[in-house]
């Protein structure tokens, strides 16, 4: 049976998906930050016969992600469902999104791995020029993101809206005269979990230890916290770096992805 979740159904569902922390940390993510009621999110779940939750779906804006096993006998209902919501992106992990593949065959696939540490194992000697993002160069922030050729990017007033709330941490590198040349983010935290994410370098300036560093400080905010850093790849060579430091692949993840 599968129903639409509310704030009754709030500590089971969680017991749930902190079963995985890392794995399911978007989806606990946004239950924690939105709760049930906010426009943007839709949380159902799949009870056994027993009642217990066995399976979750997460709708969040134009991202769907199933959670279960490799096993689930709710497919056939979470299937239909998925289809209806016609979402830009289905993800989530390999064992999970790979039966789902065949019925999206419209849909773009992107594989990339899912990476987890909890300790620095390399120095990072830049780490002393990294510094949070201020208010009053949100603007020089977004130039940069531009010019390392990230697409998705959050507005002014969304940034604005997170360094308030201290929802996002954003650290930057800036050179000599002033300009952003480097920067990362934690974009979600949990109790147990923290994503590290849209880590970049302007091109001039890589290779020369500058996103070792951001990623470094963002590791460290992660460890002060007793938080599992975790963060996605697909590049290898950038995984090699990411394995200096200390992370290890946990698993793959893979999105799906719309080409309408």
């Amino acid at each position: 049976m599968i129903y639409k979740c509310d704030e009754n159904q709030r500590e089971e569902l969680l017991n749930f998906l902190y079963q995985e922390p890392s794995v399911n940390l978007f989806a606990i993510g946004d239950i924690e930050t939105y709760g049930f009621e906010h426009f943007d999110l839709d949380v159902w779940v799949y009870v056994d016969s027993k009642d217990k939750i066995n399976g979750v779906l997460v709708r969040y804006k134009d991202n769907v992600m199933p959670i279960h096993g490799k096993v689930f006998e709710g497919f056939d209902t979470f299937l239909p469902l998925i289809q209806s919501l016609t979402p830009l992106y289905i993800s989530g992990s390999e064992e999970v999104i790979t039966q789902y593949e065949e019925e999206f065959e419209q849909y773009e696939k992107e594989e990339t791995y899912l990476s987890e540490c909890n300790e620095l194992k390399l120095d990072a000697p830049l780490i002393q020029q990294v510094a949070p993002l201020e208010k009053e160069d949100i603007a020089a922030y977004l130039d940069c993101l531009k010019e390392i050729g990230m697409k998705k990017q959050q507005t002014m007033e969304e940034i604005t809206d997170d360094l308030e709330r201290d929802l996002n941490t954003i650290q930057v590198i800036k050179d000599e005269t002033g300009k952003i040349i480097s920067t990362g983010r934690i974009a979600v935290e949990t109790k147990l979990s923290a994503m590290i994410m849209a880590v970049g370098t302007v091109e001039s300036y890589r290779e020369k230890g500058y996103a070792t560093a951001i990623v470094a400080t963002l590791v460290n905010y992660c460890t002060a916290k007793n938080k599992t850093a975790c963060l996605f790849y697909s590049d290898p060579d950038i995984g090699r770096l990411y394995q200096h430091l200390g992370f290890e692949d946990t698993h793959k993840w893979i999105i799906l992805k719309s080409k309408e």
